[in-house]
C-alpha cells in the first residue's frame, strides 16, 4: 500500500471490499452505489486554477479601475497645498465613495497617483502630498 492514500484510493478500497469479487451483497448494494457515485464526484478534474486566478484577477482590476476613474479626479481637485492623508480625506468625504477610509486616500496616494503626488517626509509628523507641477 502507498503511503499516502487518497479519498478516491479509500473509496475504491471501500468499494472492493463491500463488492468482494465482484459480486455485491444484496444489503450493501446502495451503499455500494453511493460510495461510487462520491468516488466519481471526487474524482472529476476541476477547472485549472490558473484559468480562475486569471479570471478573478481581470475582475477585481476593472472594478479597481472603475473605482479610480471616480476617486483621482476628486483627490486631485482637493489637493491644493501639502496636506496628510488624513486633510485629504477630510476634505474629499463627501464626494468619495461611502467606504473610502483616511487609510484608502493615503495607499492612493502612494500607489495609484505616485508619479503625479510628491511625498515629504517629516520624522515624529505626519507625510505631506502634493501635487507635482
Amino acid at each position: 500500500m502507498k503511503n499516502t492514500i487518497t479519498r478516491v484510493d479509500a473509496l475504491n478500497f471501500a468499494i472492493d471490499e463491500l463488492s468482494k469479487g465482484g459480486q455485491v451483497d444484496t444489503e450493501y448494494t446502495e451503499v455500494v452505489e453511493i460510495l461510487t457515485k462520491i468516488r466519481d464526484q471526487i474524482a472529476k478534474p476541476r477547472k485549472s486554477s490558473d484559468e480562475a486566478k486569471a479570471k478573478a484577477k481581470a475582475k477585481r482590476a476593472d472594478a479597481r479601475a472603475t473605482l479610480m476613474a471616480q476617486v483621482l479626479p476628486i483627490l486631485r481637485e482637493v489637493i491644493t497645498t501639502d496636506m496628510t492623508a488624513k486633510e485629504i480625506f477630510a476634505a474629499a468625504q463627501e464626494r468619495l465613495p461611502q467606504d473610502f477610509t483616511a487609510n484608502k486616500v493615503q495607499a492612493v496616494l502612494l500607489r495609484e497617483m505616485k508619479g503625479e503626488v510628491i511625498k515629504t517626509e517629516t520624522k515624529g509628523k505626519a507625510n505631506t502630498y502634493r501635487l507635482a507641477e
